[in-house]
């Protein structure tokens, strides 16, 4: 009497392999788009799918879903998350994301410019990391890229590493303000990035003119303050401008 095949999970290792052949197979990669907001899972979507239409889209709105589709089918190529939470707290949640789905390559998508936070996200294993200013070409040949088995790190990351910080003559040309320098050594809870935005807030800066000096988006601006705020556990922005104002006065 025949007997049937046995069907088995395939493998980590094995699932890998699938994705690496339809790439070299030029087959669509198929990406996992994942945002709380409808809006904003739409409109990743419309900008992927209009730059390659052979890009095959699918829509999550958190971590759980994604693990749902992947249940369903495990043939997926990458999830594009966009992140939303600032600093430490977006860290660590991609940390958490990215043991849910330790099989799975993983973009990062990000308001937020700090390159401390670039290089944390990555560490936590994320294949690559977007700036949200990042274009849509960029974008899909990064999605390429990381379903080939690569990596992308943007250009601000790699500027600002401690490596390259720690060339001759360049640490000079990027020293501290004494402004910042003092905030530095009495809050040292703030990241360098923080304490810019602290050290032009203390010095009556509104966020556009603190996003414009520091060369980053004002949202992220935003979201830096709220940041400062909470680690120096005041309640406005008034009050830790005149905490850091205090210290140099």
């Amino acid at each position: 009497m025949a007997t049937g095949a046995v069907n088995r999970p395939t493998t980590p290792a094995e699932r890998s392999a699938n994705r690496m052949s339809l790439f070299r197979e030029n087959k669509p990669v198929r990406v996992i788009v994942t945002d709380d907001r409808r809006l904003c899972r739409e409109c990743l979507r419309l900008l992927i799918e209009t730059f390659d239409p052979k890009i095959e889209v699918a829509e999550a709105d958190d971590p759980a879903q994604i693990s749902a589709l992947l249940q369903e089918d495990p043939d997926y190529s990458v999830v594009l998350y966009n992140l939303v939470l600032p600093g430490d707290e977006g860290i660590e949640f991609v940390r958490g994301l990215r043991d849910s789905i330790p099989d799975m390559p993983l973009i990062v998508l990000c308001d937020f410019d700090d390159p401390e936070v670039m290089r944390g996200v990555m560490a936590c294993g994320a294949k690559a990391f977007l700036p949200s200013t990042t274009p849509s070409p960029v974008m899909v040949a990064v999605l390429r890229l990381v379903v080939a088995g690569g990596s992308y790190a943007p250009p601000a990351m790699l500027l600002d590493s401690p490596e390259r910080m720690a060339e001759p003559g360049l640490r000079e040309n990027r020293a501290r303000t004494d402004r910042e320098a003092v905030i530095a050594e009495h809050f040292p809870i703030l990241t360098p990035r923080q304490r810019s935005v602290l050290a032009l807030l203390s010095q009556g800066y509104m966020n556009r003119d603190i996003a414009s000096a520091l060369g980053m988006c004002e949202n992220t601006v935003k979201a830096h303050v709220k940041q400062v705020m909470r680690k120096l556990s005041v309640d406005n922005r008034t009050q830790a401008a005149l905490m850091a104002d205090r210290l140099v006065a």
